[in-house]
């Protein structure tokens, strides 16, 4: 990897940490939701840092280049960002019918004990 190109790397994976935990310190995301993301930037960081272990990891792998084998790992990540996403919003999705049917209820209950 060219020098300039590994300092731009190094560059974008650290500010992509450092918003990371500037959005997590400010409230504007959970810890919790905000780990997956704090790994990923440090892989980033590590990955742009010492170019060999990638390219290592790709020959073993039998990938080409290394920006090949980035390309694919970072999009199976994202995938299963996604995956890991949807799931917790059709959950959440599930609990907010119930508590809507349950709240219901309650208003009914409410109701008829004040009109007796």
């Amino acid at each position: 990897m060219p020098f300039q190109l590994q300092v731009l790397a190094v560059l974008i994976a650290i500010i992509f940490f450092v918003s990371t935990i500037h959005l997590t310190r400010k409230g504007h995301a959970e810890v919790r939701q905000m780990n997956k993301w704090l790994v990923l930037g440090i892989i980033m960081i590590f990955g742009s840092l010492f170019p060999p272990v990638g390219k290592a990891v790709a020959k073993f792998l039998g990938i080409t280049t290394l920006t090949s084998l980035a390309l694919f790992v970072l999009t199976g990540i994202l995938l299963f960002f996604s995956l890991v996403t949807q799931i917790t919003l059709i959950n959440t999705e599930k609990q907010l019918k119930i508590l809507t049917q349950e709240l219901s209820l309650l208003k009914k209950k409410i109701n008829e004990s004040e009109e007796e």
